[in-house]
């Protein structure tokens, strides 16, 4: 991706910090044409770990799903249970695993054993022992959370929260008139309602969650295609490095902006690896809510 000295954006996550006095004018209508990129036209950000800390969130429904397994006291984990799975969080891929995390965690499953193999020897040795699919986990999973908020919506909200800064500086790209969506393996519904609750208002069909059923690499091509964009002017921001590598293993996806969220869940190699990675910007939170053109390596 071609980077070049940053041009004061249109609108800042600050007012008044590092803009021009151009008032409130949609950021696609100064882009010049032949413009070295430095912001984009088509924003795609993953949800968890990126836009929202969900972990103990999941962490309390994923307890509750367990108890259909084994015998478990309580609607919520003890402290020291819930604390391994925030610490092993990273290595979970998709909202089903989170089920299996904590039967792992049940089981005494050693915790270097999580991190070397939880996606291969571990979540298969889980699944096997209790005799229940990803399907059936994903199902009950998201089951536990509709109970949750129809019982009470703040019982729900009450242990996720978007990452400091992350309301203002969403809204702020959205009124800039950056096409923006969320492209996550969350239940889509969830994600939605998580934004509406911070103010966020974003129209539902450009919060693409699990189930649209395709790969990312995928998705960025609808998107791309859809709105009729350039890949170069697509970025694309994520917390797990896998998901961002298998975009740089596609030829056709070269000019996509690819961004490591540093803040979310990512595994302990990974900021190293993306440091040395020339396609993978590491991104912090800070540097998240400033302007697009402090984004470059």
């Amino acid at each position: 991706m071609t980077t070049a000295a940053p041009r004061p954006s249109v609108r800042s996550a600050k007012p008044g910090v590092g803009r021009r006095d151009w008032g409130h004018v949609p950021i696609l209508a100064v882009r010049e044409q032949g413009e070295t990129v430095t912001y984009p036209r088509l924003l795609a950000l993953d949800f968890d770990g990126v836009i929202c800390d969900t972990v103990r969130e999941g962490c309390r429904s994923a307890w509750q799903v367990c108890r259909e397994f084994v015998p478990l006291n309580g609607d919520a984990p003890p402290p020291e249970l819930a604390a391994l799975f925030v610490r092993l969080r990273p290595v979970v891929e998709h909202g089903w695993e989170f089920p299996v995390l904590v039967l792992a965690i049940l089981d005494g499953i050693p915790e270097a054993a999580i991190w070397d193999a939880f996606q291969t020897t571990c979540r298969a040795q889980v699944l096997e022992k209790y005799r229940v699919t990803p399907r059936q986990l994903a199902a009950r999973f998201d089951a536990v959370r509709d109970r949750t908020i129809a019982r009470s919506l703040d019982d729900w909200l009450s242990d996720q929260w978007l990452y400091p800064g992350m309301a203002d500086r969403l809204r702020s790209i959205l009124a800039d008139g950056i096409t923006t969506y969320v492209v996550t393996t969350k239940e889509g519904r969830f994600a939605h309602t998580l934004l509406a609750t911070h103010g966020v208002t974003m129209p539902l069909e450009r919060v693409w969650g699990k189930e649209q059923a395709r790969p990312k690499p995928e998705l960025l091509r609808v998107l791309a295609r859809t709105h009729g964009v350039a890949y170069r002017d697509l970025w694309f921001v994520e917390d797990r490095l896998k998901t961002l590598q298998a975009v740089t293993r596609e030829a056709d996806l070269t000019d996509v902006g690819l961004y490591l969220a540093l803040w979310g869940y990512i595994m302990p190699t990974d900021p190293d690896k993306a440091a040395a990675d020339a396609r993978v910007v590491p991104l912090t939170l800070e540097r998240f809510c400033g302007d697009f053109g402090t984004w470059t390596k």
